[in-house]
């Protein structure tokens, strides 16, 4: 069993950087890294990078002709992988060296049914250097009513089938953000069972860098998703997010 880890990345090949020198440490030996990279200017500065991670790991660098956004990147690079275990993640983030690992060895002692995995994760504040919980999350199993009420899952800790994830029909690349928690409500609502790993394999990297859930395109996000998944939400009594998406197109 081996894992393709889908990396999208903008503008950023120091984080990135980062990001493939724990990717380097990882204990599971068997993967492939697809970083897909959203047309960014600073090209030359993005070779050195993958040039020396290249030597130490198969390592695909994809280039978009033009800047489509995360959501298509994270489609091209799963459209390509080979493995039948995807590892997401974004470039500003890191893991800690044991995560493929374990999450891997949860699928093989999983159910069938299980179709993502996912890990406890600790922030750490660039311009402080403190780091600190973040997410220490407990829900397993059959989560439809949990994942409408909030997305518990945090993206750079997930390891999925490839199967759900096609079944569920990939990223929408038409969501401004909010994206990750669409795509996981359609994997459980398609059958998949979810598992946490309850310790901290994931470091989330708070950073002065633009990032979506600071900009406008994150109400947009969270409209969209109430939207799509409005008689999910009224079935399952979520009646809050159904009082926010009100008041959110009032203001939009």
């Amino acid at each position: 069993m081996s894992v393709s880890v889908i990396v999208p990345t903008f503008k950023r090949p120091d984080f990135l950087e980062r990001l493939l020198a724990s990717i380097a440490t990882q204990t599971l030996k068997e993967f492939e890294v697809i970083v897909v990279d959203d047309n960014s200017p600073n090209k030359n500065d993005y070779q050195s990078v993958v040039e020396k991670y290249s030597k130490l790991f198969p390592l695909t660098f994809i280039s978009n002709e033009d800047n489509r956004g995360a959501p298509y990147s994270r489609n091209f690079g799963i459209q390509r992988a080979k493995y039948d275990y995807l590892a997401l993640v974004d470039d500003d983030d890191e893991w800690l060296p044991q995560k493929l690992e374990k999450q891997l060895k949860a699928f093989q002692e999983g159910p069938k049914t299980l179709g993502l995995v996912y890990t406890w994760a600790d922030i750490v504040e660039v311009d402080k250097n403190k780091r600190y919980a973040f997410y220490q999350g407990k829900i397993n199993g059959h989560a439809r009513k949990a994942i409408l009420h909030e997305c518990f899952i945090p993206s750079p800790t997930v390891m999925v089938k490839k199967e759900a994830i096609f079944k569920a029909g990939l990223f929408d690349e038409s969501f401004p953000s909010c994206q990750d928690w669409d795509t996981w409500t359609r994997i459980i609502f398609s059958g998949y069972e979810v598992k946490v790993l309850p310790e901290v394999l994931t470091l989330y990297h708070k950073h002065g860098a633009p990032t979506i859930g600071t900009s406008p395109k994150a109400k947009l996000g969270f409209v969209k998703y109430y939207q799509k998944h409005f008689w999910k939400l009224l079935i399952y009594g979520e009646w809050r997010h159904l009082v926010r998406l009100i008041r959110l197109k009032l203001k939009i």
